[in-house]
């Protein structure tokens, strides 16, 4: 119940979004007791993209974890956009298409 409750929050950046992914498991540092790892992105095109990463946990103490939003420049190359804890997001208008990167996803939308 508690992920449904976390991911209620990121509900109004899904329900405008065209695209996104969601994972629900645990990272590879292993899960804090009673608590379950949770990730995910949401973009609209010439508008957003939405990223959040937490630990969903049975006692309603969720845990926010590191997540950021980066644009591709050049192979290997990415510049940060977006970063901070549990929910991140980046405005982006434009109709200039690029490559994002948010946690371990690469996806391409018209953003600029």
């Amino acid at each position: 119940m508690t992920v449904l409750r976390k991911l209620a929050t990121v509900a109004a950046a899904a329900v405008l979004a065209l695209g996104g992914a969601v994972a629900i498991g645990t990272p590879a540092q292993g899960a804090p007791p009673g608590c379950s790892w949770g990730y995910g992105h949401y973009e609209q095109a010439g508008s957003f993209i939405a990223v959040y990463n937490w630990w969903f946990c049975d006692d309603g103490n969720d845990i926010p974890l590191r997540a950021t939003i980066s644009r591709y420049l050049s192979p290997g190359v990415y510049q940060t956009v977006a970063s901070g804890e549990g929910d991140v997001f980046y405005n982006c208008g434009g109709t200039l298409y690029n490559v994002y990167r948010a946690g371990g996803d690469e996806f391409g939308i018209l953003c600029s």
